[in-house]
């Protein structure tokens, strides 16, 4: 019995690891697998060196000089019940150089490229913009040169509308792309990791990091015997049913479809990686019950002593099939369900046990070879 059990939970625990692990290959791709950026930390944009080979890469720089802004980005929604449009401000694209000394012919080169801040930071970007033109405007050397400013983003190629607006404006100001002023059509976006926002990719990571966690537990699930756990639970909680006992009245029982094995004195199935053990004597009522539509069930329900309900997902023909075993071989258990029975069974416990429950109670007492004979 324990090694069908033992089969039938590594095969759900499995299916769960290989999901599980699917969905997080898939959920760090859906990032372009940004996380190890994230974890071994931004890659230094080195501005002399070819800009495609860091495309869509987690950079970071300390930009060094800030022209001015081109491009305010905003956001419009639409109120469904009025109708009603709103714009807000989400952030705004710079254009910024760094300058490199070129020694050989005494001069330097600008390295001319975008960055996308947040609107938070408009007030400090300004201050910088102000504070790059009295540097490179001042001729009496006095003025300190400009803050920098770490930027830590994606570094993606402008597309089409945002490059002709950068373009446009470095026109504006005069800047041609030359041996000392050199153009790169890329931003560093802020607010994307791994091409996607930074919410999105946390919330991806999340998720990932709560599914490996999940395939964790399964993988450890494969080689522990945790899957009969409610079985030793049954079994400390009631020191006079010995496991063989279990075993014999299993090797007899009624196979129900894959998972469900209904003997004349207990019921096991096994439902996701667990098995689950009902002793039949405890049972008073079971009947089959199903509901169609969105949220679509089919199940055979059982209640017990307790007037605990427990339901075991069986189609409509397994559960017929169980439900015919109990009423041949369960005489104290009301098979089917009416109106009546529920309302009895939830005002009237007593009256509903007197139907079958008690009887049998009864007769076993009064005859002691039923009693030995019945699995109840």
């Amino acid at each position: 019995m324990l090694d069908i059990l033992k089969k039938k939970s590594r095969k759900s625990l499995t299916i769960r690891v290989i999901i599980s692990i699917v969905v997080v290959i898939g959920l760090l791709a859906l990032t372009k697998f940004a996380v190890f950026d994230v974890i071994t930390g931004p890659t230094e944009l080195d501005v002399t060196a070819d800009p495609e080979q860091y495309e869509g890469k987690y950079v970071t720089i300390e930009v060094e000089n800030f022209l001015t802004d081109y491009v305010e980005h905003t956001t419009t929604t639409t109120n469904t019940k009025t109708g009603s449009k709103s714009t807000s401000v989400d952030g705004n694209s710079y254009i910024v150089f760094n300058a490199v000394d070129d020694y050989e012919n005494n001069s330097s080169i600008w390295y001319y490229y975008s960055i996308y801040m947040k609107k938070s930071q408009k007030n400090e970007l300004y201050d910088l913009i102000d504070d790059t033109w009295n540097y490179w405007g001042d001729e009496t050397n006095t003025v300190a040169p400009p803050a920098t400013l770490k930027v830590t983003g994606t570094w993606t190629k402008l597309e089409s509308q945002l490059e002709r607006y950068y373009k446009e404006t470095l026109t504006e100001m005069g800047i041609e792309e030359s041996s000392y002023d050199v153009v790169y059509l890329y931003t560093i976006d802020t607010a994307k990791i791994g091409g996607q926002s930074v919410v999105f990719f946390w919330v991806c990571m999340a998720a990932a990091l709560l599914l490996l966690i999940y395939f964790i537990v399964n993988v450890v699930g494969i080689f522990s015997n945790r899957y009969a756990g409610k079985i030793n639970t049954y079994l400390h909680n009631n020191p006079s049913v010995s496991l063989a006992a279990i075993e014999a009245d299993f090797a007899q029982a009624h196979p129900i479809g894959k998972n469900t094995w209904v003997g004349r004195k207990w019921t096991v199935y096994v439902e996701g990686p667990k098995a689950n053990i009902l002793a039949n004597r405890d049972l008073v009522w079971g009947y089959y019950f199903k509901q169609t539509g969105k949220y679509s069930v089919s199940q055979l329900r059982v209640f017990n002593m307790a007037k605990k309900m427990i339901s075991i997902n069986l189609s409509e023909d397994e559960a017929h099939e169980a439900l015919k075993y109990y009423a041949e071989e369960q005489p104290h258990m009301i098979v089917g369900y009416t109106k009546e029975l529920e309302t009895s069974f939830q005002k009237n416990f007593t009256e509903f046990l007197n139907l079958k429950y008690n009887p049998a109670i009864n007769a076993e007492q009064a005859d002691p070879y039923f009693g030995n004979n019945t699995s109840f």
